[in-house]
């Protein structure tokens, strides 16, 4: 005897005139065998999808590498599919789509292939691009990344620090049209950000958000730490629909770009919590990170999570899969915790990975040159008191224009020491930051100041992993710094006064350099930097140069940038010897502000 949801089913079929092609096959079998039973799943199938209209697609699907094994185990291929062909969706239940079609390009024969959406990889065709109109073209490998990120809409960029992943991804949301960026970053870099737009489009379009005004445009540039004062998240009893919209919500952007996106790898955080409950809401989501995926893969599990990647759609399996992970009672409890801190299988997590994400390092980039620069600018409102020291330089200024006075020009410099060492100063916290980025991404970082407060306070603070070397070191140990940093895997930190460090050492192992403040010689900075810039130095060599956006940093470096006719590279092989000739330029720079 039929139960009733059989009955019904069979009632379906026996008028059913719609196009669902496997309902249609389940209508040929009672056509044939008037004694056909339809099974209770298959009951339940045309119940449900019996007046749904099929949609017709006709396109080819790549299946994520993670699930090739999985569907041709399912589905006993004798091959691993590696492109779905789907001439209709028949229908959708929660996350598995029922399709009707093949495995391949060029296949013929149809058939009903039920697939977890997240095995399918969403790409989008890709729009006419235009590099010729930019004043700054992008390089060959950059128009690689460009293309990755305009193909999908959840992308990680995690190619080696200094291959213009900024530019590369502000390219690509120029020629991807989109009306509303945000960009999250560190607080330290919204500036340099804002800078890097303002080479592709107008200073009109771009506002950096504070603490307070949500201010928002075509680029709005927000840091990590006041996401929280943006976004809410929803507390325990309250239901979401029962909240107005947060600022960031409200306004709906249709691409979110996060720079520095380690600093999203906690699941656990706050800031996490908040940037994953209104970015999942954003459509288009582009991580970029420098970080690498054999790092620690739990840190990877939420940039892949973001980016609906099928291998980071089950928390357990992922840390046990590829964290080694092990589940212990807590002592004296029933409780138990996850200990993820290992690593395993990391071979076949960078080959489903890559699916959503771009790394390579510089040795992949041959394009690029050997060394280059990067300014990282800072808001003013990190340095305190600048405004007085130079309120108090221009009154001197002003006096002396009044006696009737002609300062030279060493006179200037000596009333501007002052300022130079309080930017100096209020410049460390960050320089040590940057440093403390860069040894956990395996780098090792020599360190530069004009400065003795400066450069010892650096080198108190990592203590035992760095070495110093200023005017008071004899040259035998001297000699022994500079082993113990070309040798020692356990020192990550070279620090040196610029001109007592900055002539005739090899510093080979390190290959970012960081001047924390600037010297009023050229040939100062260019010495310094070929200490790591040298023969025996087999990886590229990036310069940073933290500043202080409109103030004497700025000035100074821009004036270092024009004595050298480079712009690629703060320092040249050919400079002028008068050693005052940039301290003349900067006051004359002053004198117009």
């Amino acid at each position: 005897m039929l139960i009733p949801i059989e009955k019904k089913a069979l009632d379906i079929l026996k008028t059913y005139n719609g196009s669902n092609d496997y309902i249609l096959g389940l209508q040929k079998q009672y056509i044939k065998n008037k004694s056909f039973i339809p099974t209770r799943n298959q009951s339940d199938y045309v119940i449900k999808f019996g007046n749904v209209s099929p949609v017709v697609v006709g396109k080819s699907v790549e299946i994520h590498k993670s699930c090739r094994k999985f569907v041709q185990d399912q589905l006993k291929l004798d091959f691993e599919p590696q492109k779905i062909y789907i001439d209709k969706l028949l229908s959708r239940r929660a996350d598995m789509l029922d399709i009707w079609g093949c495995f391949g390009d060029d296949c013929k024969s149809y058939r009903p292939i039920f697939i977890s959406k997240e095995c399918l990889k969403k790409t989008k065709q890709l729009p006419k691009l235009d590099f010729t109109k930019y004043e700054r073209e992008p390089k060959p490998h950059q128009i690689v990344a460009i293309t990755k990120l305009l193909e999908n809409e959840k992308y990680i960029l995690a190619d080696d620090m200094g291959l213009g992943k900024t530019t590369s991804a502000i390219i690509a949301a120029m020629e991807g049209g989109f009306k509303k960026i945000l960009v999250v970053c560190p607080a330290s870099l919204k500036i340099n950000w804002k800078k890097e737009i303002m080479n592709y489009d107008t200073e009109k379009n771009v506002s950096i958000v504070d603490s307070v005004d949500f201010k928002v445009n075509k680029w709005t540039i927000v840091n990590y730490d006041i996401l929280k004062n943006f976004h809410y998240l929803p507390e325990r009893g309250v239901k979401i629909s029962e909240l107005p919209p947060s600022p960031i919500d409200f306004h709906k952007f249709d691409l979110i770009i996060a720079d520095e996106a380690h600093y999203l790898k906690s699941s656990t955080s706050n800031r996490t919590k908040i940037f994953n409950d209104f970015a999942s809401r954003i459509p288009n989501r582009w991580f970029l990170t420098g970080t690498p995926i054999t790092n620690k893969p739990i840190d990877f599990y939420n940039l892949l999570h973001m980016c609906d990647s099928p291998i980071a759609t089950n928390w357990v399996h992922y840390v046990r899969r590829y964290c080694a992970g092990r589940q212990f009672n807590r002592k004296g409890t029933k409780q138990k915790y996850w200990v993820t801190s290992g690593a395993s299988n990391l071979d076949e997590l960078r080959d489903y990975a890559a699916d959503i994400m771009l790394r390579r390092t510089k040795k992949d980039s041959i394009d690029l040159p050997q060394k280059t620069i990067k300014p990282v600018y800072l808001p003013l409102e990190y340095s305190t008191g600048y405004n007085a020291y130079m309120a108090e330089y221009e009154q001197w200024v002003e006096e002396m224009a009044a006696m009737g006075e002609k300062p030279s020009v060493t006179d200037h410099l000596t009333k501007l020491i002052k300022v130079r060492q309080l930017l100096s100063n209020d410049k460390i916290a960050h320089t040590i930051k940057l440093a403390e980025d860069l040894i956990e991404n395996e780098h090792k970082v020599i360190i530069f100041s004009c400065f003795t407060q400066t450069i010892n306070a650096i080198h108190e603070h990592f203590g035992k992993s760095s070495v110093l070397i200023d005017g008071s070191v004899s040259k035998e140990k001297r000699q022994l710094a500079v082993d113990r940093f070309q040798t020692d895997p356990k020192i990550k930190v070279f620090c040196g006064n610029i001109v007592a460090a900055g002539v005739g050492l090899t510093l080979t192992e390190g290959t970012i350099v960081i001047f924390n403040d600037l010297d009023w010689t050229p040939a100062n900075h260019a010495q310094a930097e070929d200490r790591a810039h040298r023969i025996g130095q087999e990886n590229d060599v990036h310069i940073i140069y933290p500043l202080f956006d409109d103030t004497l940093d700025t000035i100074m470096f821009d004036t270092l940038r024009r004595k050298m006719k480079i712009i690629t590279q703060v320092m040249g092989d050919s400079m002028e010897k008068d050693d005052m000739s940039l301290g003349r330029e900067v006051i004359n720079g002053l004198m117009k502000t």
